[in-house]
């Protein structure tokens, strides 16, 4: 016979303080990691739609990024004589010439208080082949003509982007171009930025030279061969893969998440020795019981077992304090968030979300929790001898 669920249950609210202080050190603990686990996540989704296998980014030899890139017409021309390049339904080389500068626009969750560096892109019609994933939620820009698109994350993010809005670009922002739709590309880092005419931005700009040149490779063809190509004698430029340009891009965020990583360490110490105490405290005011249990015919094992529920349950309530807290707090604050990159200093919009997985994670953490921290206690509890016991009561 092992010890009801209800009499572990009843004995959590028999010690009020404690149990009430225990779940606020674990809900804050459960909040903040929840918060953390649902800012990789979102991190984590954005970055692997960018791990098109069969793209490459061409850099000026020695650049990190597209913003400090320059690339002069002749020089991007050297990319033709590359025998691994797909070809579209003229035969010509899937090569997109882009040019990359940055206009600062106001964040929407702080109704314009506080300002971010958005990307803004200039490409050809080839740039739709080379970037299979970009899909036209309406009508694309004109060539020619001062109109953009605009990605979803960075229209939700960043003001002045809906469609029919006009954004000033240009240097002193001399030129107004008109927004004429919104693209998705699967949560992948360009859906933060902007996208017009190659040719009238880099005239808007003042610029002769692109900032980088994406490549679509063939099916089959190895990338690291085609980069070491790329960088060879006969071109002389960096060549990245899609992931690893973008890896690189985010280098500064990894190590942020390192840190709070670090902190939520701690702070799960706290609560394992906050679990520890109370248990303590519990095992400490209950001899008599424990002997009574003992008494009755619960054995050891069912003793320990019985302390050991208690602990789940209190960090199970915890855990779900923690995530309602976060919950709310996403929902106050909002879940749109941004990262600038840590060589191109735009940002990258994502959307925190609690989804299940996330959800389990964390209960099953505190959970965890909850067991390192009652399994001492718990031992003790199951070893008290009954006469000792009833003597100490």
């Amino acid at each position: 016979m092992a010890l009801p669920l209800t009499y572990n249950w009843k004995n959590l609210f028999v010690r009020k303080s404690t149990t009430v202080l225990t779940c606020l050190i674990i809900a804050s603990v459960v909040g903040v990691l929840t918060w953390l686990v649902g800012f990789k996540s979102s991190l984590d989704r954005s970055l692997s739609f960018a791990n098109d296998r069969a793209k490459i980014i061409v850099l000026k030899q020695g650049s990190t990024s597209e913003t400090n890139s320059a690339i002069a017409p002749e020089d991007a021309n050297k990319l033709t004589q590359l025998q691994s390049l797909a070809v579209d339904a003229k035969g010509e080389p899937l090569k997109s010439p882009e040019m990359v500068v940055q206009v600062s626009l106001p964040r929407k969750r702080d109704n314009g208080v506080t300002f971010a560096n958005v990307a803004v892109r200039g490409v050809t019609d080839t740039a739709f082949a080379v970037h299979p994933n970009i899909r036209l939620l309406s009508r694309p820009f004109a060539q020619g003509q001062l109109e953009v698109i605009v990605g979803v994350q960075a229209a939700k993010q960043f003001g002045g982007l809906e469609v029919g809005d006009v954004v000033q670009l240009g240097y002193g922002g001399n030129r107004g171009f008109t927004v004429v739709g919104h693209f998705s590309a699967n949560g992948a880092p360009v859906e933060s930025e902007i996208w017009g005419p190659l040719t009238v931005l880099m005239s808007s700009y003042s610029r002769t030279a692109y900032s980088s040149v994406s490549l679509r490779l063939r099916d089959g063809v190895d990338a690291k061969a085609v980069v070491a190509e790329i960088e060879g004698p006969a071109i002389e430029m960096t060549g990245k893969t899609e992931s690893d340009y973008w890896t690189e891009q985010t280098s500064n965020i990894r190590i942020y998440m390192m840190i709070v990583g670090v902190l939520v360490g701690i702070m799960s110490i706290a609560a394992i020795f906050a679990i520890a105490n109370t248990m303590y405290a519990s095992v400490a005011g209950r001899t008599r019981e424990i002997a009574m249990l003992r008494t009755i015919g619960f054995t050891p094992n069912q003793v320990l077992l019985g302390f050991l529920y208690e602990s789940v349950f209190l960090s199970l309530i915890g855990g779900v304090l923690g995530l309602l807290a976060c919950a709310a707090w996403l929902s106050l604050a909002g879940n749109t968030k941004d990262m600038f990159g840590s060589n191109t200093f735009t940002t990258m919009g994502f959307e925190i979300r609690l989804g299940p997985a996330i959800v389990v994670k964390a209960l099953g953490a505190v959970a965890a929790v909850g067991l390192l921290g009652a399994l001492f206690p718990a031992w003790r509890a199951s070893k008290l001898q009954v006469i000792k016991a009833m003597r100490e009561a």
